[in-house]
């Protein structure tokens, strides 16, 4: 499921708005059982871009305005659309989640997110890093819940995880109650530690355009629904 779910360095389309400037920040991200690697993202007011921190690579942009989501390929020519759809997907009745507050420092918190029981993640926040980028985050995190529910009423019961269904699909804005993470570690073993941020740079237009002569598929014509 995690790697069904990971699919995403999603890039989106369109034209940046000019108004503002553009954030960057960057992240080392790790699995349990890989090496590093850099996961960027950069925000303007009306799009989300994630990549792997190079602007002619593959990427992931979410359209704020649109909330659409557009996983550009470029190697097939290929852009998967993911299209707003309502989540109906209701919590388990055993379902209990809450944080807990490790250290609490002025706007800053480490605490832990549980869900039955069990931690999660274990985050460093902070609720005055960043607030558009954290709004951003949460903003693409809702625009995909349905989809990632989908995924998860695909997955055989024995191997669905309530921490990923709280994360990315029931509950994702608790990962930004206390704000945009510094660092974080889950407990399936991922970790990420902020690298860099740059605030209010020059807006790049292109790194937000969907190239026109790639073919658009969206997650209903991969699943084949005609509807």
């Amino acid at each position: 499921m995690k790697k069904l779910l990971f699919i995403m360095l999603l890039f989106a389309a369109g034209r940046a708005l000019a108004d503002g400037g553009m954030t960057e920040v960057t992240y080392m991200d790790q699995e349990a059982t890989g090496g590093g690697y850099v996961t960027r993202y950069l925000v303007t007011d009306r799009f989300l871009r994630m990549d792997y921190g190079r602007d002619r690579e593959d990427f992931v942009v979410y359209d704020r305005r649109e909330k659409r989501v557009y996983n550009v390929v470029h190697d097939r020519r290929q852009v998967l659309v993911f299209e707003p759809a309502p989540l109906q997907l209701e919590p388990p009745s055993d379902w209990k989640i809450k944080e807990d507050i490790l250290d609490d420092r002025n706007a800053q918190k480490r605490f832990d997110l549980i869900v039955n029981g069990v931690v999660c993640s274990r985050i460093t926040a902070s609720e005055r890093f960043l607030p558009e980028v954290a709004q951003a985050l949460m903003e693409f995190q809702d625009a995909m819940a349905a989809t990632h529910a989908a995924t998860y009423l695909a997955t055989p019961p024995e191997q669905r995880d309530a921490c990923d269904l709280a994360r990315l699909v029931l509950e994702p804005r608790r990962w930004f109650k206390y704000g945009l993470a510094l660092d974080e570690l889950r407990n399936d073993g991922f970790s990420r530690r902020l690298l860099n941020y740059q605030a209010d740079i020059a807006v790049r237009p292109k790194v937000f355009e969907v190239p026109a002569d790639y073919r658009q598929m969206t997650v209903k014509e991969l699943r084949g629904e005609t509807k």
